[in-house]
């Protein structure tokens, strides 16, 4: 926890040493430009989050029953990735390029229903009955 602590509190002091790297190896006005851009492209990447759901549920539909948990994941990716974008410096730049990457991750089953009850005995058949009682009188009972 201290160790998050720490790191928190020198990120700041990170991101603008880079920027400051970046500004004597390019020049001025191209680090202003790269912020800029860069914070224009997170703005539009949160206005249009909605158009990432949509395509992610289109390729969970398309899919069919094995599909990957990043795939999952990747509204609440693209989400992280434009407020990273929005952040100005390169630091945040380089982690929301890397969130954005096409990872393929593990495969989840989507349509496994849950192993409980009778239907979780493989042995068990399932089928519809019903209940006919006879009221017989006690003397014509077979024994």
């Amino acid at each position: 926890m201290r160790t998050f602590l720490i790191l928190l509190l020198l990120y700041p002091f990170a991101e603008i040493a880079a920027l400051v790297a970046l500004a004597d190896r390019f020049g001025g006005l191209a680090v202003f430009l790269f912020v800029v851009l860069s914070s224009l492209l997170g703005l539009w990447m949160l206005r249009n989050q909605q158009i990432g759901a949509l395509f992610t549920l289109g390729s969970v539909m398309r899919q069919g029953d094995r599909v990957s948990l990043y795939s999952l994941l990747w509204p609440l990716r693209y989400l992280l990735a434009g407020v990273l974008f929005l952040i100005p410096g390169v630091i945040s730049d380089l982690a929301a390029v890397l969130l954005l990457l096409p990872f393929k991750g593990p495969s989840i089953a989507v349509n496994a229903r849950a192993a409980t009850g009778p239907a979780a005995d493989p042995d068990a058949i399932d089928g519809e009955f019903t209940r006919v009682d006879k009221t017989t009188p006690p003397d014509r009972r077979l024994h």
